[in-house]
């Protein structure tokens, strides 16, 4: 999830565009903006994340990715528009390689164990 919360990030920045006027800057609770994008603009959640200051941040989207808005949701609930755009492209992030061995061994097969005579 943290992968994919930063490319959406990063995507959004690298994709804004000058929204409408009047938009960004629309400050409402949290519930009643999510309702405002999803009826007026059809745009519904598709990425979510807090950052370090304790902040949560939203990225929604059309169905058909043509439209998306960006929005930060303070500790009281009060969520803000910061940002809107077109043409929404998710990146799926591909898991980082890794040289390490597995945490458990593969079963190996138990050697008959010798009796304390020396016979097997």
């Amino acid at each position: 999830m943290k992968y994919a919360m930063t490319a959406a990030v990063l995507g959004a920045a690298f994709f804004l565009s000058v929204a409408t006027a009047g938009a960004v800057g629309l400050c409402l609770p949290r519930s009643e903006l999510r309702l405002h994008m999803a009826q007026k603009y059809g745009e519904l959640l598709i990425a979510q994340g807090l950052d370090n200051r304790g902040v949560l941040t939203e990225i929604f989207a059309t169905k058909s990715r043509d439209r998306w808005s960006l929005t930060e949701t303070d500790a009281s609930g009060q969520s803000c528009l910061k940002a809107t755009g077109e043409y929404w492209n998710a990146q799926r992030m591909r898991p980082e390689r890794t040289t390490r061995q597995p945490a458990i061994a593969p079963a190996q097969t138990p050697q008959p164990q010798e009796d304390f005579h020396g016979q097997s």
